[in-house]
Parts: structure tokens; sequence; C-alpha cells
């Protein structure tokens, strides 16, 4: 005997109900509350653990890849460790884990920010051994008052601007001042204002976008992330999100978004290193960082644009973008520059005490 179309359909909304409610309810704790995160509440008087625990609140609104924050910490006696959470690495996306360890090293950078500001002498060692170690960050006592640092102030006002921006120069010492806060020998930032390079740069994205919004691994992979709260939005939201971007063509929508974007920016940036490894893409994560830290302090705006590197066929094109003097220089990261037309929010967090390693 045959189950009725009514029986069906009947069937399906249930199995949809049951599958958006339990997607809701299993949704990771994600917030904004870490974002007001107080200087004035250092607990300058207790333990050691207790304040290296502290600096960590900071290290946490490190930007990353979908949001995805992959990192988990273990603070021991004056050292923090910080490690690549494997169960947060985009694998379709990133599949040489590149913007993981571009995060990791957003993160380090807050981190040794944050330890200089509240008076530490600190001292990083890169890969030190174990599995998936990416960093261990010494902490000796220095000065016994808090460092006036503009950087440490915009660690907790820096946001990504997605929206369009504003068709207006940056002014020249203001561009020369970002690139000497963000300067580091083995690795750089290029910005470039030229009409041609950003043209190249928007039929990259367009190409890209074309490829990632057909490959269901990635649509699949990136709705897991929308699901789960992080990328703006959550509970019932996140999960009608993720369907949208699974089972429905979004690349036409998503490409069209990205031209408006680069159509109205009037810098594209580049970070860049001399080789092609994991330690080079931590560090490059640090020079990123500091230059959007900077950035913010100059009252700019800044959106990561990563697609053109998830594709390799067209990764090795950018380099194509730089000028001769970076002929033989590796792209990290992509991004445009400028400033906003509207307010930007901060992106959700999830709390400090679930990346914290068991001991």
């Amino acid at each position: 005997m045959g189950i009725s179309a009514t029986r069906v359909l009947l069937l399906c909304i249930f199995l949809f109900i049951g599958m958006v409610l339990s997607g809701v309810i299993m949704q990771p704790e994600s917030s904004l509350d870490v974002w007001n995160i107080d200087e004035s509440s250092f607990p300058a008087n207790s333990s050691q653990e207790e304040r290296l625990t502290f600096l960590l609140g900071y290290a946490i609104l490190a930007p990353s890849s979908h949001n995805n924050q992959p990192w988990s910490f273990n603070v021991s006696d004056g050292e923090i460790e910080i490690y690549a959470d494997r169960s947060r690495w985009l694998s379709v996306a990133d599949p040489d884990r590149r913007e993981m360890y571009l995060s990791l090293g957003a993160a380090l950078e807050n981190l040794m920010i944050a330890g200089e500001h509240f008076g530490y002498n600190c001292s990083v060692s890169y890969f030190p051994g174990e599995e998936n170690l990416v960093a261990a960050v010494s902490f000796e006592p220095g000065m016994r008052q808090p460092s006036d640092s503009p950087l440490f102030d915009a660690i907790t006002a820096r946001k990504t601007s997605r929206h369009p921006y504003e068709l207006r120069e940056i002014p020249r010492e203001d561009l020369e001042a970002l690139s000497g806060l963000a300067s580091d020998p083995e690795a750089s930032v290029y910005i470039s204002n030229s009409s041609a390079a950003k043209r190249e740069f928007l039929d990259m994205v367009a190409e890209a976008d074309s490829i990632l919004y057909s490959d269901i691994n990635y649509k699949s992979e990136l709705g897991r992330w929308l699901a789960m709260g992080v990328m703006g939005p959550t509970g019932l939201q996140a999960k009608l999100a993720q369907m949208a971007v699974v089972f429905l063509d979004v690349g036409a929508e998503e490409t069209a978004k990205d031209a408006e974007r680069i159509n109205s920016t009037p810098y594209i940036g580049f970070v860049c290193t001399a080789t092609n490894d994991s330690i080079s893409a931590v560090k490059a994560g640090r020079v990123f960082e500091r230059f959007w830290l900077a950035a913010t302090t100059f009252g700019i705006s800044l959106h990561p644009m990563s697609q053109p590197l998830e594709v390799p066929q067209i990764r090795a094109e950018l380099s194509g973008l730089l000028p001769p003097s970076y002929e033989k220089r590796v792209v990290m990261q992509t991004f445009r520059l400028g400033y906003q037309t509207k307010e930007a929010d901060h992106s959700n967090r999830r709390p400090l005490e679930d990346s914290l390693r068991d001991r």
C-alpha cells in the first residue's frame, strides 16, 4: 500500500522542523560579550596564571577565516602555548592550512601587544616541537605600569567592514605610517590604488566565487560554519543561512556583492612573504593583524578577501598584480582598504573557556 502525497509532505515538514530545531538547540555558545573586556580588570594581584589567562581575552579577538577561531591555549607558569585546533580547520577552503596559520598569527600578535601593554617582556618560539603547537610565548615582568599603546586600544575597536567604502584617497603619510608599523623583515604589506590592478583583482574574485560556489564540498563546509552562528546570523537565522548556501545557487549573488565591494574600494592590499611555509604564514598573520590594528587607529577600514587564494590556479596569478620588486614574494593574504560608509559590527566569539586546553 503506497504512502499518500499528504503523508509524504507532512513527513518532510516534520524532518525539516526537526533538523532546524536540533541545529539551533545544539548551536555552540557564541556571543559578543568577550568584546567588553576591560583593562582595569587586569588581576595584577593574582597568580601569574590568572594574569596570563586574562591576556588571552585579547588574543581571541583576533580575526580568523570564516571566523572559525582555530586556536586553543595552554597557560603555565610564565608561558602561554598556542595550538592549532584541527577540529576547526577548513579543510576544503584551506587545504594547505595557510588561512589557519594566518589566523593563529593574528591571535599571537594580539597576545604580544596585550602582554607588552601590561608590562611584560615577551618572546616567542615558533613550532617548538609538539604536534599542533604553533607558538610558545614567554612572559617576563618588565615595566610596572601599562604602556600607552594605540595598537592595544585598537584590539577591542577593530571590526571587519564588508560594506562599500568611500572612493577617496588615504593621505600618503598615513599609508606610510601604516606600512612602518607593520614592517617585518620576513613579511610585508603592499597597497595598490591602480585601477587596472583593481579590475584584474575583481576578475579573479569573480572567477574564484564561480568555482567555489559550484563546489558542493565548499558550500557544505561554509554552511556548517554559518550554522554555528559565528558568521553573523545566529539561532534560526543561522540554520536558514546554512540551508540557503548549501541548497540554493547563491554564487551569482555573492559575486555581485563582491563586485560592488571592490568597485567601491580605493585600495587593495597584499600581505607577502619570501617563502611559502607554515612559519611564514604565522608571521604574515602577525603583520596583517598589526597593519589592521594600525589602520583602525587611523579610522581606516579593512576587509579580507581570500577567495582568489582559495583556488590554486587563481592564487598563482596574484603575483602578477605586484610590482617587479615583489616578483619573488608569495601572496599570503589579500584585502581591501578604505573609509567605511556604514558602521560595521563586531563578530561573535566563543567564550575564552572553550579555547583553554585541559590540563
